[in-house]
């Protein structure tokens, strides 16, 4: 599910960064925004929208991996297709996906993928409707898909909109359209609005803690898991806890193969000893014994991508001082971002290894 904000433009923003009125909304086009700077997020460029965007540019819609944040009704003709009065701009909405590198790359293409879904729905249209901005006007755009950034292709997109449940609530219809409201549910097919029903708390971070509490692991919010959780919620029946495996390392602050069977196990991924497909860099450069195998794939380990996911960094399955300082942080050590030969923060994760309480 993604939540939809509406921070529409002025009037004179329309004037100046549109065609106005008019569209006739044919098309969706995902767009991606280039823009992989820190706090680059839908809300500073839902900010930049309703400030004036200096560039001679505008869309309907911008989404991370929180929230999609509307800037200019959908009827209005924006400026982002580079087709000039061609139907990409006359004819289509438009939706900036954001890349910000503190943010969750997959969730934003999940969320998305729901907010394309959810158009194509209220107005009617078909997966052949979707298309790229490169379509319009020779772009390389959206540049990350396309080149299938993080292992998630333009392919991989479509068929994240083609599995989008239609249950879920995605907010309602802009002000003035004549498209019927979505149907309300008792409650929900929507997890988020049962949990505010019953008074818990339904952000996302929560809804990870009941996952997990469920017996669900590596949650990450697709509509699918939403409805199995929900499902699990309403039947009462948590999965009892269980007991978190106790390791027996040597505490000499050196991660090798030893500890990363031990972390292994304690987040519930194979366990072989091996960190897989890792770049060479300063911090994989500091691991003993053989542990990480060094490659050039684009899919990272998933032991680091459930790593990431329990400290709060971006789970692109790929160790460096961004994950190490996270740890760092979660561990409350040091904060530098660097893994020493041996490691403070590595000692302290093999303490907590071994009392069987690394994971929180």
């Amino acid at each position: 599910m993604v939540n939809v904000i509406k921070q529409l433009v002025s009037q004179e923003v329309v004037n100046q960064r549109s065609y106005g009125k008019g569209n006739t909304i044919q098309y969706i086009t995902p767009h991606q925004t280039g823009n992989m700077g820190i706090g680059a997020n839908a809300q500073m460029h839902a900010n930049l929208q309703s400030n004036l965007n200096a560039r001679q540019a505008s869309w309907h819609y911008q989404v991370d991996d929180r929230m999609a944040i509307q800037s200019f009704e959908d009827n209005v003709m924006c400026w982002a297709a580079g087709d000039g009065r061609g139907p990409g701009n006359t004819a289509s909405i438009h939706i900036e996906m954001c890349i910000n590198a503190d943010g969750d790359y997959e969730q934003t293409i999940n969320n998305g993928a729901a907010l394309v879904k959810m158009l194509m729905d209220k107005y009617g249209l078909d997966r052949s409707r979707i298309k790229q901005h490169h379509d319009w006007s020779g772009k390389n755009c959206p540049a990350q898909l396309r080149a299938g950034y993080k292992g998630i292709t333009w392919e991989d997109f479509l068929n994240k909109v083609d599995g989008v449940q239609e249950e879920e609530n995605f907010g309602s219809p802009s002000p003035g359209s004549n498209q019927p409201k979505p149907k309300p549910v008792e409650n929900g097919n929507s997890i988020v609005d049962y949990l505010n029903a019953q008074g818990i708390d339904s952000s996302f971070k929560n809804r990870a803690i009941l996952a997990k509490q469920y017996g669900m692991n590596n949650y990450q919010g697709t509509a699918a898991q939403n409805i199995a959780l929900l499902e699990k919620i309403k039947k009462g029946v948590p999965k009892k806890p269980q007991t978190a495996p106790k390791a027996n390392l040597n505490v000499d602050g050196k991660w090798g193969k030893s500890t990363t069977r031990a972390l292994q196990k304690a987040l519930g991924t194979p366990v072989d000893g091996i960190i897989s497909n890792q770049p060479k860099n300063s911090v994989t450069n500091a691991f003993y014994d053989g542990t990480i195998h060094f490659a050039s794939g684009k899919q990272g380990s998933p032991m680091v991508k459930a790593l990431q996911r329990l400290i709060g960094a971006n789970p692109d399955g790929f160790m460096g001082p961004q994950t190490v300082r996270a740890l760092q942080i979660y561990l409350g050590t040091v904060a530098d971002g660097v893994l020493s030969r041996p490691s403070l923060v590595v000692k302290e994760m093999q303490r907590r290894l071994n009392a069987g309480t690394f994971v929180k």
